[in-house]
């Protein structure tokens, strides 16, 4: 073989060695940006208000982190006075929800 033939291969090698590397850096730091997407973030809610029933309203809170969606609806005023406290309805587990879908 030819010298000029041996420092081609040897170029060859060395930039697939560097391509290599290259790309398992890449991945590297496209998994790590994949697991922060996943961390927990607080304060990831969703909130929708409406009518539940005739003459009633309700709030809607979903909390994207737990996957959880939340009820609220004002207790009923007693003695003619605007209600002032909310209460919980009622509570679902998205995740249970979607995976019954499937």
């Amino acid at each position: 073989m030819k010298i000029k033939d041996l420092i081609v291969i040897a170029l060859v090698c060395a930039n697939i060695t560097l391509a290599a590397v290259a790309v398992t850096i890449h991945v590297g730091r496209a998994e790590s940006a994949a697991v922060a997407a996943n961390s927990s973030r607080a304060g990831d809610y969703v909130m929708v208000s409406g009518t539940v029933t005739t003459g009633r309203e309700g709030v809607l809170v979903i909390d994207v982190v737990a996957r959880q969606a939340n009820l609220y609806m004002p207790k009923a005023a007693v003695g003619g006075t605007a209600a002032t406290v909310w209460e919980m309805v009622s509570s679902r587990n998205l995740t249970q929800d979607f995976a019954a879908a499937r």
